[in-house]
C-alpha cells in the first residue's frame, strides 16, 4: 500500500508539468523511503530523474516496494482541476489498479476524490550517468529559463561555453544570431569594483556673489528632473546581479539542443536556482533542488558535428 500526502497540490501540478514534457508515462518507483522516477524521451537523448525523500511529505507510508505506471497526459489533467492550495493525497491500495487522489481545501469544507487507471508499463531499469563534472554553473532558474527562451526565437541549437571569467549562451540561425553572457559573481564583483575607482566626482562651476565672493552653484530641488532621460531611465531600470557561482576545473564548451533545455527550464517553478553540470563530450545535467523533498534532475546528450563522427 502507498499512501503521501502534500499539503499543497501545486508540488504535484509542478512536477508533471516538468516530467511530462518530455515523457508521456512513467513508472513512479515506490519504496519505504520515497518515491523516484527515472524516464528516457522517445528519441533516447534525453532522461529525467527525480528523487522525493519519504521524510519530506507531511506524511508519507509505503509498506513494500512497488512500481506504478501511469499516463502523465491523463495525470496532468486530473491535476488540472484541482486546487492548488488544497492538500493532495495519493494512495493506492495493494492489488488494484487505480490511484486515488483525494483532495481537501484549507478550511475543511470541502473534500474531492479522483480515481486514474494505472497502466502496466515494461520499460527496461535506467542508467543514470554516473559522471564526474568539472565544471558547473549555479545560476537563477528564471535567467536560466529567459535565456533558453529568447534563444529559441534563433535557432535550435544553444552552444554553453564556460570559462573562469562566465558562462555564455549563443544561438545562431536563419533570423541572426543571439548572445548572453553571464559574468561569475567574482568577475561581476571585480567589474563593479574597477568602475567606481574610475569614477571622478564631479566639480561644479563657482558663481560670483554681488558681493564679488565667489559662491558655489546652488542646487535646486528639481535638479533631478534635469538629468538627461537615458540616465534616469537606466537608474531606473537597472536589476540586481543575476549571482553566478561558476565551478570550473576546466574550460567547456558543448552545444545542445535547445528544445529540450526549454522543457528543462520547466524546473523553475520548483527552484530559485539551478545547476548546470558539464563534461567534455559527455551529457550535461541540469538540477534543481526541491527544498527539505529532494531533486529534479535531467541529463541531455551534446550535439555533436558531422565533421567530428
Amino acid at each position: 500500500m502507498l499512501e503521501c500526502t502534500v499539503s499543497s497540490a501545486n508540488l504535484w501540478k509542478r512536477l508533471v508539468d516538468c516530467i511530462n514534457g518530455l515523457v508521456n508515462e512513467a513508472n513512479i518507483d515506490c519504496s519505504p523511503g520515497g518515491l523516484s522516477i527515472q524516464a528516457m524521451d522517445t528519441s533516447h537523448v534525453a532522461l529525467v530523474h527525480l528523487l522525493l525523500r519519504g521524510d519530506g511529505f507531511a506524511s508519507y507510508q509505503c509498506e513494500r516496494n512497488d512500481m506504478i505506471g501511469l499516463n502523465l497526459a491523463s495525470l496532468a489533467k486530473v491535476l488540472k482541476v484541482v486546487d492548488g492550495a488544497d492538500t493532495l493525497t495519493m494512495r493506492r491500495a495493494a492489488g488494484t489498479d487505480t490511484l486515488i487522489l483525494s483532495t481537501e481545501n484549507r478550511n475543511r469544507s470541502k473534500a474531492c476524490e479522483y480515481q486514474l487507471k494505472l497502466m502496466t508499463l515494461d520499460t527496461d531499469a535506467m542508467g543514470i550517468p554516473e559522471m564526474e563534472y568539472r565544471s558547473n554553473v549555479v545560476l537563477s532558474s528564471a535567467e536560466f529559463a529567459k535565456i533558453a527562451r529568447d534563444m529559441a526565437v534563433f535557432g535550435d541549437t544553444i552552444t554553453v561555453d564556460i570559462d573562469q571569467s562566465g558562462v555564455k549562451f549563443s544561438c545562431s540561425g536563419d533570423v541572426g544570431e543571439a548572445v548572453a553572457f553571464l559574468r561569475s559573481a567574482t568577475a561581476a564583483d571585480a567589474l563593479r569594483s574597477q568602475s567606481k575607482k574610475s569614477v571622478k566626482p564631479e566639480i561644479k562651476p563657482e558663481l560670483k556673489g554681488e558681493s564679488g565672493t565667489v559662491k558655489p552653484e546652488p542646487r535646486g530641488d528639481d535638479e533631478e528632473d534635469d538629468a538627461p532621460i537615458a540616465s534616469k531611465f537606466k537608474a531606473e531600470t537597472e536589476t540586481p546581479s543575476v549571482g553566478v557561482e561558476i565551478n570550473l576545473e576546466e574550460p567547456v564548451t558543448l552545444s545542445f539542443a535547445l528544445r529540450f533545455m526549454n522543457i528543462f527550464a520547466k524546473g523553475a517553478s520548483l527552484s530559485d536556482r539551478v545547476t548546470l553540470n558539464f563534461a567534455p563530450d559527455s551529457p550535461c545535467m541540469i538540477e534543481y533542488e526541491i527544498e527539505k523533498l529532494g531533486y529534479l534532475r535531467y541529463y541531455l546528450a551534446p550535439k555533436v558535428d558531422e565533421g567530428e563522427k
